[in-house]
């Protein structure tokens, strides 16, 4: 049927240009023919009150220009057919008036309006595509019209239609295709870090999409873009630096087309260059120490560059100095033979020696009980106190009866014990006497 329908057409074109040659008058309409079932068949003639009839009226005022007509017949076809399932095209064609007049978010709100209705529907995929065309010309430079006056940028607008689109057709191409737009319109207005952010977004959501090199590598070339300079944080370097690392792991093929070796050279230099002139900043204001640090970090970490050059002539070496002896253990002592401790050198006066002979314990005096003194030896006088004891006068013999000889008698039997004290002194004491 195709075929005939391009023979019919290429008829009543050569007919046509007969008959302009004669000066003929031209019939106005030629029969239309739709894809169904797989097959081309004519279409139905517009009919007013039936679905049909009412939706190719539609589609002839578009191709005839008559937007606002279009536009006001599909919402005449939804308030007549609600439950029909036309009404779901119908409404698509009335998104395409808007678009075709230049109401692009007006656009937008029909269409959105279609897919809560028929989310799963048999237009959806053209709807989001309608969607996409209107992003992309808010993207462009076209304006948001209010009231048919008042045109504003819509620059905005335009991000939020395309994270609509990605929303709503999660891990299709044209989801994956809304997500990469967004990143692309931050790069080319060199938003680098909103770049950054919207890359990794895709990435996250599409780890396994034939896109994901091309993305990873414009994710580690924005965030490079980001250093704004020396006198600036460097941590997008390190980021950057680690991100191309990745690339030349992970995507070799992607990484040579990215340049990731050069790259990674550049960021090596522009990393040395930065510590140097923080060194040099750390000179200025009279800081040694710091300067050394960053003069030694170019030196070990950018090793080839020809700022490590300029940094070797400023490090200063640091002194040695020499590190402190072990202590020997006690087994390593007991181990040590009379070789090892005549090999030992002397230690000076001021420094404790290393090696310490061991001093042998004291032994523990053992106490002897002092045994108690026999009955028959005389123990030895004591001391003489500081004060003169008084000699002890001789008692006199009793002359008569006195109430106290009781007395007197016991004291004379108690001086007549062979193992006290005073009979010892008595005696010294009667030789005393004697002398004096």
């Amino acid at each position: 049927m195709k075929h005939m329908r391009l023979s019919n057409m290429a008829a009543l074109a050569a007919a046509g240009m007969l008959i302009g040659l004669l000066g003929l008058a031209v019939p106005a309409a030629a029969e239309e023919y739709i894809l169904k079932d797989g097959r081309w068949v004519a279409a139905p003639k517009p009919e007013k009150g039936t679905a049909a009839g009412e939706l190719a009226l539609i589609r002839q005022q578009l191709e005839a220009k008559q937007y606002k007509s279009a536009r006001k017949a599909a919402d005449a076809f939804r308030k007549a057919h609600p439950d029909s399932p036309a009404c779901e095209e119908a409404m698509l064609l009335g998104a395409q008036a808007e678009i075709d007049r230049g109401m692009y978010y007006q656009a937008f709100e029909r269409l959105q309006e279609m897919i809560a209705r028929y989310p799963n529907g048999t237009f959806l995929e053209r709807a989001l595509n309608r969607e996409m065309e209107c992003a992309e010309a808010f993207l462009s430079g076209k304006k948001r019209i209010i009231g048919s006056i008042l045109r504003l940028p819509a620059y905005d607008e335009g991000l939020t239609i395309l994270r609509k689109v990605s929303e709503h057709a999660p891990g299709t191409d044209i989801a994956e295709r809304a997500l990469l737009r967004i990143g692309d319109y931050h790069l080319a207005d060199k938003d680098y870090r909103d770049a950054v952010d919207a890359y990794d977004e895709f990435l996250a959501l599409n780890p396994r999409s034939a896109r994901v090199p091309g993305v990873s590598a414009k994710a580690a070339s924005a965030m490079f873009d980001s250093f704004k300079g020396v006198a600036y944080d460097e941590t997008p370097l390190v980021e950057a630096q680690n991100r191309y690392k990745a690339l030349i792991e992970q995507y070799p093929d992607e990484a040579r087309k990215a340049r990731a070796a050069d790259i990674l050279r550049e960021i090596t230099t522009i990393r040395a260059e930065r510590a140097y002139e923080t060194a040099k900043f750390y000179e200025r204001t009279h800081r040694p120490k710091s300067a050394q640090f960053y003069y030694r970090q170019i030196v070990d970490e950018f090793p080839a560059t020809v700022w490590a050059s300029e940094a070797r002539s400023k490090v200063t070496p640091r002194k040695r100095t020499a590190p402190p002896k072990a202590k020997p253990t006690r087994a390593s002592q007991a181990k040590a033979g009379p070789a090892d401790k005549a090999a030992t050198p002397t230690p000076a006066p001021a420094v404790k020696p290393v090696v310490k002979k061991p001093t042998p314990a004291k032994p523990t005096p053992v106490v002897k009980p002092t045994p108690a003194p026999a009955p028959t030896a005389k123990p030895k006088p004591a001391p003489a106190p500081t004060a003169k004891p008084k000699p002890a006068e001789t008692p006199k013999a009793p002359t008569g009866k006195d109430p106290d000889d009781s007395l007197l008698e016991r004291l004379l039997e108690s001086q007549d014990q062979p193992t006290t004290k005073p009979a010892a002194k008595s005696a010294s004491d009667e030789s005393k006497g004697q002398s004096k």
